[in-house]
């Protein structure tokens, strides 16, 4: 079969970051024989800047993985209005060149962008080629889901051509496939087939991770023996709670049973505010490390023993990528994020929930998992089990591929 993937987003093999769900998705379906066209854009969402197009094409062509780039315009911040006319014009150049390539068995496009999964179901459609909705995110609520009530309805007004686009693709898709149960229950909310439709997480390539995190061996990010270390990862943008674990880690780093570090990875809005508060306290025990490639990150969470998936339940953010490397990596999570995300850590015993927001709350968890080792060692063992028994891509992606490929 010849399989269309229709995503902008998703790191690209050869990419300096960890391969996502679209690079496991293409070597799996060429491995088995199928032809992979991957869609993607020429402008980096994560480094916001263009893609080097030559070495990534080269990258993928060894690989059996075709790219084809959607040329569109730059933009410095993820809730811009230059971002949104980046989308339209990802749709419009889709929509373009689409009819000069071969024809397609299949067309998987991830959403968002709406516009660009409305244009790859609208090709589907004309081609009369089975189509899939794959929902990362829910769009266009992310704009305005951390606004006012008053201030949400008139965006929500304001932004009907991309509910409209949402809607059309959910509605006329083949399948539809969320990495969140919440993803998939809005889809049909919006008259998506309930018939069509399964939720496939995020995932983890276990191999991948294990290797990157022994090739990325250094001195720097080692863990002495008599220590516990804690880490954020991720973006330090206001849907995320940075903040209250860092103000709580420094409340009662002087009460902790033992000597501990909190690691924060990633960059975003929020790490010169990040930066005031450790300086606040003067700190030595929370290190902002910045954006590390892979190799690097991997081996700093694989010496972790905890790790934060903090978010606010308004983010919508319900079952996001670090939570599979903190199960990689074997670290007990303290999890803020309600519904599926909370049910896994909760059934699992890997993890505490605590409140979002809410620094006492997030102390008294911190402490709680530092004064029971047994505690802590459970978790932490169950937590690898989850990596590799429930949530392993090479496993959890084999009922994706079915559904990509069965009639």
């Amino acid at each position: 079969m010849h399989i269309w993937l229709v995503n902008p987003f998703d790191p690209l093999p050869g990419d300096p970051e960890q391969e996502g769900r679209y690079a496991t998705l293409a070597r799996m379906l060429v491995a088995r024989g199928h032809a992979v066209t991957w869609w993607t854009s020429s402008f980096s969402h994560r480094f916001k800047k263009p893609v080097d197009q030559v070495a990534l094409k080269e990258t993928c062509d060894s690989l059996g993985i075709n790219l084809v780039f959607l040329e569109s315009p730059s933009y410095s911040k993820n809730i811009s209005i230059k971002r949104l006319w980046n989308h339209m014009v990802l749709a419009k150049q889709f929509n373009k060149i689409a009819a000069m390539h071969n024809k397609p068995d299949i067309i998987l496009a991830s959403a968002p962008p709406p516009f660009l999964a409305q244009a790859a179901v609208k090709t589907a459609k004309k081609l009369n080629v089975k189509s899939i909705v794959d929902i990362q995110d829910l769009w266009p609520e992310t704009f305005y889901r951390l606004g006012p009530k008053v201030v949400k309805l008139l965006l929500a007004t304001g932004f009907y051509p991309w509910h409209r686009a949402s809607a059309y693709a959910y509605r006329n898709a083949d399948a539809i496939v969320g990495v969140a149960d919440q993803y998939v229950n809005r889809a049909i909310q919006l008259g998506a087939n309930p018939v069509a439709k399964t939720t496939v997480p995020l995932g983890i390539d276990l191999q991948q991770f294990n290797e990157s995190a022994k090739a990325g061996i250094c001195e720097q990010y080692t863990k002495p023996y008599d220590e516990i270390w804690f880490a954020y990862t991720g973006s330090l943008n206001v849907s995320y709670d940075c903040l209250t674990l860092a103000k709580a880690f420094l409340e009662v780093e002087s009460k902790l049973p033992c000597k501990a570090k909190l690691f924060i990875t990633g960059r975003g809005q929020l790490a010169d505010e990040l930066k005031n508060i450790i300086n606040e306290y003067q700190s030595d025990s929370v290190i902002q490390t910045g954006f590390l490639d892979f190799p690097q990150w991997a081996y700093l969470l694989s010496q972790c023993d905890i790790g934060f998936n903090a978010s606010f339940p308004q983010a919508m953010i319900y079952l996001p990528n670090k939570i599979f490397y903190y199960f990689a990596a074997g670290l007990a999570v303290l999890n803020t994020i309600p519904g599926q995300c909370s049910q896994i850590v909760e059934n699992a015993h890997c993890g505490l929930d605590y409140q979002a927001g809410n620094v006492q709350s997030c102390a008294d968890a911190i402490m709680k998992i530092l004064n029971d080792d047994i505690m802590l060692a459970a978790m932490k063992t169950s937590s690898a089990s989850q990596a590799s028994d429930v949530f392993d891509r090479n496993v959890l992606y084999e009922n994706y591929l079915e559904i990509i490929t069965s009639d």
